[in-house]
């Protein structure tokens, strides 16, 4: 007889198929973080959902209150250990809130979370814990060094010092607070260095200012605050001496240079007292490099002709237009009182020779006397 099974129909050759796996009940399936063997933590399951990891969380907290909170430290000294410090954190701060009457134990717990926060950086929580467990037992010589430590990052000089001070009377040979103290003391040579750096910096600011104001005063500059700095022009723009403490030393100043009539400017970052205007337009106008604005060659030197504008801001003042000689300097144009420093920054005119009267008279209507 032929090896085929026989069902009703037409022999089967070749291998049967194989079986189906069962399926799996939905009843019968669980998810493996709610056994409290493969849990992290009893409290990564919301109350009231595992009765299992209720009555393991009832069990933490069974017994004498000084039980319950030594068996949180005990947990906390283990995250700690494993370098787990915010969970250790979390136990010291459950075995307080026990509420216990043993010193030792609160004391304890107050100073081991403090070694925890200073392990985050968190250090005025670090100072605060401290704080509290010498309150309990003000002879905790770990509670001193954790502070001394919180204090020195913070440059907290005088209470670090206070704290290793302490911690040495009651234990001399600690070699802990030995070496906080060495490092102490090397920070505080550190700060002394940068205050008196910072002071020797203020006093200089101090002096260069005194004598910047004493050349003004001495050449008769006429200053004026408008806080209408032009915009865009450098950090270093200021007026110097080439001494910066004497004050009968060169002056250079930060002039911008206005053509009105084109409404366009430039900008001399550094004029000397003893130069002329003229000087510096000689190069910034020249022929053959004159600005692609000025499509006329209108500006070409020495066809131009530069104005100092003296602003009057009061009710029965006169603001002035004086024309600059080619050859007068700097330092006799300010001396003469026409040319104002306005926040720090020299201003002038540029006009055209064949137009200066048009634009005399443009600025006469704009300034009526």
């Amino acid at each position: 007889m032929d090896s085929a099974a026989i069902t009703g129909g037409a022999p089967q050759y070749g291998p049967s198929k194989p079986p189906a796996p069962p399926q799996e009940s939905k009843s019968t399936t669980q998810d493996l973080s709610q056994i409290p063997l493969f849990m992290s933590s009893l409290e990564d399951v919301p109350e009231g959902t595992n009765d299992a990891i209720e009555a393991l969380r009832a069990l933490a907290y069974e017994g004498e209150p000084h039980e319950i909170a030594e068996n949180f430290r005990q947990q906390g000294n283990e995250s700690y250990r494993s370098r787990f410090w915010r969970d250790a954190i979390e136990f010291y701060t459950k075995a307080l809130a026990v509420g216990c009457s043993v010193d030792e134990i609160n004391s304890a717990c107050y100073s081991n979370r403090a070694a925890c926060n200073l392990e985050l950086r968190n250090y005025r929580r670090t100072n605060l814990d401290c704080a509290e467990a010498l309150k309990i037992n003000p002879r905790n010589v770990k509670a001193l060094y954790r502070s001394a430590r919180a204090c020195l990052a913070l440059d907290k000089i005088p209470e670090a010092e206070d704290c290793v001070r302490r911690g040495l009377v009651i234990d001399g040979g600690n070699g802990s607070l030995k070496a906080i103290e060495g490092k102490i003391y090397s920070r505080k040579e550190v700060l002394a260095r940068l205050q008196e750096a910072s002071q020797e910096r203020e006093l200089f600011s101090k002096a260069k200012e005194t004598a910047m104001k004493k050349a003004l005063e001495t050449r008769r500059v006429i200053q004026r605050t408008a806080s209408t700095r032009p915009p865009n022009l450098p950090e270093d723009a200021v007026v110097q001496l080439q001494d910066p403490l004497d004050p009968e030393s060169g002056l250079r100043f930060p002039v911008v240079v206005l053509y009105p009539l084109h409404l366009q400017s430039d900008f001399i970052k550094s004029l000397s007292e003893e130069e002329t205007i003229y000087s510096q337009l000689e190069d910034i106008l020249s022929p053959s490099n004159l600005p692609a604005w000025d499509k006329e060659g209108e500006y070409a030197y020495p066809g131009v002709d530069v104005l100092v504008e003296k602003k009057s801001y009061g009710m029965n003042g006169k603001s002035s237009l004086s024309k600059v000689g080619s050859k007068t300097s700097l330092k006799k144009v300010l001396s003469e009182g026409k040319l104002e420093l306005v926040d720090g920054i020299l201003t002038v005119l540029v006009v055209p020779k064949p137009r200066l009267a048009e634009f005399v008279a443009i600025w006469k209507q704009e300034n009526p006397n």
